[in-house]
């Protein structure tokens, strides 16, 4: 009876998130993830895949050889916003080679919060190599650095008719961004700003096909942040120059 209750508690400990079976690619899924505001429970999953068959660099040998990848795991997520925890699908975030994960984020910012919050995720790679018919297995120690949240506050958060309603592409973008923003035709004004709230830019547009663009070449490699203002309400989203 006490073991199946400890199984009981862990399942509702750490089955936090469902990994998403349509993911057959390597990488981390979604591009950004999405914004926080003051006082407003957050909430985020991150899905994860790695491929089975890769190729590593084995430092003994000084040499990148063919490799499977027997486990992934995520040893920690560091940068987060005080009080933020994370979990995933089980006990050690651990999916092996060919599958995926996922890692769920939570929490609630306070108004000391504030900011941009650049996020490391520490994982290990369990692999075998191959030199010739000689299997090596190691373990590797790697980072992600690609996510950050961005916490906003809370007398801004009102301000906003919708983030999910205006959509971007491409996310990370280059040298132009596209913006669409269902059912709205009429007059737009449409505004760059940096996550530090200045403003890059600034254009009007007159939409007929509820789409339009704006161009990135002046901007620096970094998250930005497009916001639309119409008559039926402000829009924003969160995007990548890269």
């Amino acid at each position: 009876m006490i073991a199946i209750c400890l199984l009981s508690f862990t399942q509702n400990v750490f089955a936090q998130c469902t990994p998403d079976p349509a993911i057959k690619s390597s990488g981390t899924f979604p591009a950004v993830l999405a914004e926080a505001n003051v006082g407003k429970p957050y909430s985020q999953v991150i899905q994860y895949f790695i491929t089975k068959d890769t190729t590593v660099f084995v430092p003994q040998l000084g040499q990148t050889v063919s490799a499977k990848i027997d486990t992934l795991w995520i040893d920690n997520v560091v940068g987060m916003p005080e009080g933020f925890t994370y979990s995933c699908h089980n006990s050690q975030c651990k999916i092996v080679g060919g599958t995926g994960g996922c890692a769920k984020l939570v929490g609630t910012p306070t108004s000391g919060q504030v900011g941009i919050y650049p996020l490391i995720v520490l994982i290990s790679i369990r692999a075998t190599a191959f030199l010739g018919p000689l299997p090596i297995g190691q373990t590797v120690n790697d980072s992600n650095a690609r996510y950050s949240i961005i916490v906003n506050p809370a007398n801004g958060t009102t301000e906003i008719t919708s983030e999910a309603s205006l959509l971007v592409y491409p996310n990370p973008a280059k040298d132009v961004l596209q913006f669409y923003l269902p059912d709205f035709k009429g007059n737009a004004n449409v505004s760059i700003y940096d996550m530090q709230g200045r403003k890059m830019s600034e254009k009007q547009f007159e939409l007929y096909r509820s789409t339009g663009e704006v161009e990135l070449n002046d901007l620096k490699n970094g998250v930005y942040k497009i916001i639309m203002q119409t008559e039926k309400g402000i829009y924003s989203k969160t995007f990548i120059k890269e």
